[in-house]
């Protein structure tokens, strides 16, 4: 949904390209107060289930990285948190009073933050931190081990090919979009300024404003898009050991 939704910003048919606009998008369709269920059902179980990981580590999580990792996937759970609300508060609404945009939340949290003692450290810590993930996130063109976590077992060479292809490309969207938010929140704390900060919806505008940035801002929504559908693949093919502690 959002990759369509960053498909329209680019067309500029559309300036809600954000995880909100993608939960309102879903509500407006046939059937959409039942989708929206479903929705908000998953998110909400997905929230619990990185906030479980937060509490026990993943699957052989006994090295130094632990710690990190339980913090990533709690900050994971409170964002989903976040977003199972608003998907609640659709849900039981008769028209679109879900709240504000999600960037104006975000620089009122990154303004809160930085009035804190040794608050611009902390937004520059939290920023680069984003941003290296996004690093991660892009370096799976790479490196390619979201694979090892799927049990392709059966599947023909073309099947792994493009299921491979797709997380690929989908990765590489995600990790240009996560470095872009930490970037902002960098600015922000640098020039004490919480209206540089922005989530994905002010990342895919930056970028359309940006030389070529209908040309750039397509190939991230295709990216964004095939994430999207990698993300099912992966649901459906997960091997059962990277969920389960052994």
């Amino acid at each position: 949904m959002v990759g369509i939704l960053a498909l329209q910003v680019a067309a500029g048919r559309n300036d809600e390209a954000d995880q909100r606009g993608a939960i309102q998008a879903v509500s407006d369709q046939p059937f959409g107060r039942f989708l929206l269920l479903v929705l908000t059902i998953g998110l909400a179980l997905h929230c619990g289930w990185r906030l479980v990981l937060a509490a026990r580590g993943g699957p052989g999580s006994d090295d130094a990285k632990t710690v990190a990792r339980r913090l990533v996937e709690l900050g994971r759970g409170v964002l989903y948190g976040a977003f199972t609300v608003i998907a609640a508060k659709l849900l039981v609404s008769s028209d679109d009073q879900a709240g504000g945009g999600g960037g104006s939340e975000q620089r009122k949290a990154v303004a809160t933050v930085l009035d804190l003692p040794g608050g611009e450290v902390i937004v520059i810590v939290i920023g680069l931190a984003i941003a290296a993930t996004g690093l991660w996130h892009a370096s799976q063109v790479i490196t390619r081990s979201f694979v090892d976590r799927l049990d392709l077992s059966g599947r023909s060479e073309t099947a792994r090919k493009a299921i491979t292809g797709m997380g690929a490309v989908g990765y590489l969207a995600r990790g240009v979009v996560f470095v872009m938010v930490g970037w902002f929140l960098v600015e922000s704390a640098r020039d004490d300024d919480p209206n540089h900060t922005g989530g994905l919806d002010q990342a895919l505008k930056r970028l359309a404003a940006s030389d070529h940035g209908a040309t750039w801002l397509r190939l991230t929504a295709v990216g964004l898009f095939l994430f999207g559908v990698y993300r099912v693949i992966d649901a459906w093919l997960r091997d059962r050991s990277d969920v389960t502690n052994p």
